[in-house]
């Protein structure tokens, strides 16, 4: 039998991470004259390089995550308002690529530029949290994915799926947005669902989430 007396700890450490939103509006309110701005239909991958030039990516409206090259695995997912590409991370373009999971209004602005504008109207408190928030959020990932249980990951991705907005929820079956976040074995994860369904801890429609109750703090899949 599998306990997990840690998930609900973790999950609430987890929950403690805030979205800077009125840091992130701020600077979009300034670098949104300066973008080069297009709507991108869902399941589109999107480059951020520019006549050899860095991009940030503005995302205005939708959903975009960041995958690896090598795997596919997602490493990260934003919601409307975000900006990635402030950090480092998104300079190793051979590794990581985005991708936007619903039709998506996004702008491009050269990191060069997007420093002038922030370095002329004094932004860089604003950056220093959006850049905290995104470190927080790689963090969280590294540690659902390395430092718990089977069962503890599925139970953090359950989570993260039913906060998702409906246009993504709606469209993802809840084995795939977890098999796409993680290393878990199709058949585990499958398994896994199944029994949570069974307990009533989980309600599914074709396998897409449609509510979740009180996940219990352990499970046993067979005597």
């Amino acid at each position: 039998m599998e306990t997990i007396p840690r998930v609900q700890h973790d999950t609430d450490l987890l929950r403690t991470i805030t979205k800077p939103i009125d840091d992130i509006d701020k600077l979009i309110r300034y670098l949104a004259p300066k973008c080069n701005k297009m709507l991108m239909n869902g399941r589109r991958n999107i480059g951020i390089v520019k006549e050899n030039q860095h991009q940030c990516l503005v995302l205005f409206r939708g959903t975009m995550s960041l995958y690896r090259n090598n795997d596919g695995l997602i490493i990260n997912s934003e919601t409307s308002p975000f900006i990635f590409g402030m950090n480092s991370q998104l300079r190793y373009s051979r590794h990581i690529y985005l991708r936007t999971q619903e039709t998506s209004s996004i702008g491009l602005i050269s990191i060069n530029e997007a420093h002038k504008i922030i370095a002329e109207q004094q932004l860089w408190e604003n950056v220093s949290r959006l850049l905290e928030y995104s470190s927080a959020k790689v963090y969280a990932h590294c540690f659902k994915v390395s430092k718990l249980s089977c069962y503890e990951i599925i139970v953090h991705q359950l989570i993260e799926l039913n906060n998702e907005p409906e246009a993504i929820k709606n469209k993802i079956t809840a084995a795939n947005y977890i098999l796409s976040r993680t290393f878990l074995s199709r058949s585990g994860v499958m398994r896994t669902l199944a029994k949570l369904k069974q307990l009533g801890a989980i309600q599914l429609h074709r396998g897409i989430l449609v509510t979740m109750n009180q996940l219990p703090p352990s499970l046993k899949l067979s005597e």
